[in-house]
């Protein structure tokens, strides 16, 4: 049987060398196509049967449109990005293949794909949903399917708000000169594990954080809403009311429902494997 043919647009990058070393892994034929490969992009989308971009944020819709046209209408064409309205709109806007909206919610150092969250968004054409879909249940992802859109207004929480939410408690204590280091010498571990997670994010590229941040449309109603709830709560505490406050508190712990007793399980077991980490 003839070996799958996966060309990945942005090959040489960090997700593009993860996918690469995937789809060899699981017995594809893999072209690598960049600014820094002989091969153009054109004639790798060519020779393709999966056609993979694998570029900026920023880049990727103008890469769909050089690539579209040199792709055959039997073949898969499919993106990474971290936002899918545009990008899928592109797609089949600009070609006549098969198109998949697809966003890896990982990084590129994973061992395995083990437990990783892969988002599919079928656009159009079902022969290519079943393979991606089996290649990678197969090596244990974890499949959601969805709309550009849906994925769009979930990433404006997951990412874009909580991101938010993170690069702001890291510019107050620079704003209060409170170095890290130092409230660590007071601190209780679960806040220990908060800035580990401030202090990982602040490890990424701040390029793509900033396209994150700033590309997706859905983020900014999810930003009113958290600065508006933030704003509440500041005058609560300015006012004093203890009344509010508890209101405040009890409305956000009814709405995380059974979730919080699974949190506290999975923060302490976290906490556990810390302290004995640092024994």
């Amino acid at each position: 049987m003839k070996k799958v043919t996966v060309g990945i647009i942005g090959g040489t990058g960090q997700m593009g060398s993860f996918f690469r070393k995937f789809f060899e892994k699981n017995d594809c034929r893999v072209l690598i196509a960049s600014r820094k490969t002989n091969l153009r992009i054109e004639d790798c989308a060519r020779q393709s049967d999966i056609v993979l971009v694998s570029v900026p944020i920023g880049a990727t819709v103008n890469v769909i449109k050089k690539i579209s046209p040199h792709i055959n209408k039997n073949s898969l064409l499919i993106d990474t990005t971290s936002i899918k309205k545009g990008p899928v709109e592109a797609m089949l806007r600009c070609s006549k293949s098969e198109v998949i909206g697809m966003h890896p919610v990982f990084g590129p150092n994973i061992s395995s794909l083990k437990n990783q969250t892969i988002v599919l968004c079928p656009a159009r054409g079902k022969k290519w949903l079943k393979w991606i879909r089996d290649i990678f249940e197969g090596n244990g992802a974890l499949i959601k399917i969805s709309t550009p859109e849906k994925h769009d207004e979930m990433m404006s929480v997951i990412q874009g708000l909580n991101h938010f939410s993170t690069l702001s408690v890291a510019h107050a204590m620079k704003s209060l000169g409170i170095r890290v280091e130092e409230s660590l010498q007071y601190t209780s571990p679960i806040y220990k594990l908060r800035m580990a997670m401030v202090g990982r994010i602040l490890n990424q590229d701040s390029k793509l954080y900033a396209n994150i941040e700033i590309l997706n449309p859905k983020n900014k109603k999810a930003l009113d809403a958290y600065v508006k709830s933030s704003k509440k709560l500041q005058k609560i505490i300015k006012t004093k009311n203890t009344k509010e406050f508890v209101k405040y508190f009890d409305e956000c712990a009814e709405f995380f429902g059974g979730f919080k007793k699974e949190a506290e399980k999975l923060s302490d077991y976290l906490i556990e494997k810390m302290v004995e980490r640092e024994k």
